[in-house]
């Protein structure tokens, strides 16, 4: 059974050629000025933009990535880019250009590696119905396994109705959206002490994720799958809460014939959660079936034996080989 990564970031050559050439400058540029590709955004005022952001080589040189699976023992990866490259803020248009020179080059990656690349597509989230199309060329054309999207458009939530046809898309097609966390809205309280990521990413992750539950997303896209990074964010831990509120608040009952824990088995959760007691909770609470492997490649917060961290619980086999690359297999439609 192969070890599959679904949270594993690159950018591949063509997009890397782009900024270089300036075909994106609207939007992003490399300045190299200190002999560091460093990527300046021209966002308009109010979005949180993560600071000192560079392009390092292992981010985008083959080799690079490659030898760094092989150190991690993973067999294969649904690469995704960073989530700043996503860029929701950038004008439509720009958003459709930016989103098809990534999957562009994306399906290249895959051609040159195609044991072991599985990429997943950028879409132009700010024009719904483009990013429904863009979703559809990149997998029926491009051959791409599904998408990875922000918590949010623009600090719209993923329920709005401009993002339904982007659901119905990955619905239709039988391909898993992976919801990357950004920060949105007033980060004030989370500037000091990195909050923004610690507690920021899985708090978004979890809002994003109660929210399509409670909207009756889930129930009106029944076949839709989504995986949340970061072990779900404080998800997981919290469903007992949302379920409790299903019964104790009428109004939350509207839109919802089945309490908020039902709509877990559309759920799966990477396994990235630095904790061998997390790990195990997340796994009782989604169950095994619905928890794949996650690394975070190459950040600092990531897991650099994300393998490991698996065998380490000593599952029955046929659970480990679930965690570890089965369920991807499904999901990805590997085999």
């Amino acid at each position: 059974m192969p070890t599959i990564d679904i949270h594993f970031h690159v950018v591949p050559q063509r997009f890397v050629d782009a900024l270089r050439g300036g075909v994106l400058a609207e939007a992003v540029e490399l300045d190299s000025s200190t002999g560091v590709d460093r990527l300046v955004f021209h966002a308009p005022p109010g979005v949180a933009i993560e600071p000192d952001l560079t392009l390092r080589p292992h981010v985008h040189d083959p080799r690079l990535i490659m030898a760094a699976m092989d150190r991690r023992g993973q067999d294969a990866a649904a690469f995704s880019p960073p989530p700043e490259l996503l860029m929701y803020w950038a004008p439509p248009e720009l958003g459709v250009r930016i989103a098809q020179v990534m999957n562009d080059g994306m399906a290249e990656l895959a051609r040159a590696h195609p044991d072991c690349c599985l990429p997943l597509a950028t879409l132009p989230m700010q024009d719904g119905a483009a990013a429904a199309l863009e979703l559809e060329r990149a997998v029926r054309q491009l051959g791409l396994r599904g998408a990875c999207i922000c918590t949010h458009v623009n600090g719209v939530d993923l329920g709005a109705p401009a993002v339904m046809p982007v659901l119905a898309m990955a619905e239709r097609l039988d391909v898993p959206l992976f919801l990357h966390p950004q920060n949105a809205g007033d980060v004030t309280r989370l500037r000091k002490h990195h909050l923004w990521n610690l507690i920021g990413f899985p708090m978004e992750t979890a809002t994003a994720a109660a929210r399509l539950i409670l909207s009756g997303v889930l129930e009106r896209f029944p076949r839709l799958n989504i995986v949340l990074a970061h072990g779900g964010g404080f998800l997981p831990y919290q469903m007992g809460r949302l379920d409790h509120g299903f019964r104790a608040r009428p109004a939350l009952r509207a839109h919802l014939p089945k309490p908020p824990s039902a709509y877990l088995a559309n759920i799966y959760c990477d396994s990235l959660v630095h904790s061998d007691i997390a790990l195990r909770f997340l796994l009782d609470r989604v169950g095994v079936g619905n928890v794949v492997l996650g690394s975070d490649y190459p950040f600092d917060m990531g897991n650099e034996a994300p393998v490991d961290a698996v065998r380490a619980l000593g599952l029955p086999c046929a659970r480990e080989a679930a965690v570890l690359g089965g369920t991807l297999e499904r999901l990805l439609r590997v085999v």
